[in-house]
């Protein structure tokens, strides 16, 4: 190709995308200015960050069940402290309230709850203090508020406590548990686990779902 022509289209190229740039500025210049003339966005936008899921949080750090704490639902454990579930030191290390968004992403088969309920997911960490290996898988974990119990869960969960391994004894492991509950029994709600033995009744180590 001619080497003028092929100057000549670059030139052009550039050209074009520069245009293309100062039209951009400026409908990025106008929308900030739009956003400050109304109000209403700014409200908007503080009411889509207020209805974000909320992630409750602790630093865990690793230490000694005491074999009597959290066995009464009115002294449940606060969250990051780890209770004796049977032959585990479990602690709840963090708490989404609201994780509906969170499984409905998880897998495209996870269906929504009913109206009037949510997903509430519950993160584990967990130290094995039997003497052989063992898995978490047979770990009961629920809601209770008051008289009513929630143990249902919620489809395909990421980092599931139904999917981990073995673990031997001394290491830790971290995981997820999702229960379906209603919203309006998420305040109040506490958590409840105990290993399920088809020999024994289940004895619950009882846990707060809230930092407070």
């Amino acid at each position: 190709m001619d080497p003028f022509i092929t100057a000549l289209a670059a030139k052009r190229l550039l050209t074009v995308a520069g245009i293309g740039l100062v039209g951009l500025t400026g409908l990025t210049a106008c929308t900030a200015a739009d956003s400050s003339e109304h109000p209403d966005a700014e409200a908007t936008a503080e009411a889509k960050a207020e209805a974000a899921p909320v992630v409750i949080e602790c630093d865990y750090a690793p230490a000694d069940a005491d074999p009597q704490a959290g066995q009464s639902i009115d002294a449940p454990l606060d969250m990051c402290t780890p209770g004796k579930v049977d032959t585990w030191d479990i602690a709840v290390t963090a708490v989404e309230v609201d994780a509906t968004e969170t499984i409905l992403k998880a897998d495209a088969t996870n269906a929504a709850p009913a109206e009037g309920s949510q997903y509430l997911m519950i993160t584990l960490t967990g130290t094995n203090k039997a003497d052989a290996a063992a898995a978490p898988t047979d770990l009961l974990v629920g809601l209770r508020n008051g008289s009513w119990t929630y143990q249902s869960d919620c489809g395909l969960v990421p980092n599931d406590v139904l999917d981990v391994d073995e673990v031997a004894p001394g290491e830790t492991f971290t995981a997820n548990r999702c229960v379906v509950i209603e919203s309006e029994k998420v305040e109040g709600a506490v958590i409840e686990m105990a290993l399920l033995n088809s020999w024994d009744v289940e004895v619950y180590t009882y846990y707060s779902s809230t930092l407070v």
